[in-house]
């Protein structure tokens, strides 16, 4: 057999060998991707959802706080304003 022929016999096993690889590999990804979506799955057959009068109140909640911050950064920028920008220039 000459150098050719050995050097396609070694491309031949190298080519085998890196598909196997590849397909345990690959195998082992889908594994581990199955596995991920199954304990997904269970995850989230554990939430409790909330209902819908607790949702309201959560909301309500929220929107109040909303509406205090806004309060108190308006209050804060008016001051602000008064102080650094109102009150100078009425001394020059």
């Amino acid at each position: 057999m000459s150098w050719i022929g050995w050097v396609s016999v070694a491309l031949t096993l190298v080519a085998a060998a890196a598909l196997i690889v590849y397909r345990e590999k690959a195998r082992h990804g889908a594994l581990a991707f199955a596995t991920f979506v199954s304990e997904v799955k269970a995850e989230v057959l554990k939430i409790t959802w909330p209902t819908k009068d607790d949702l309201k109140k959560a909301t309500m909640v929220v929107l109040a706080f909303v509406v205090v911050v806004a309060i108190i950064i308006g209050t804060m920028d008016i001051v602000l304003q008064f102080l650094l920008v109102r009150l100078p220039s009425r001394a020059a």
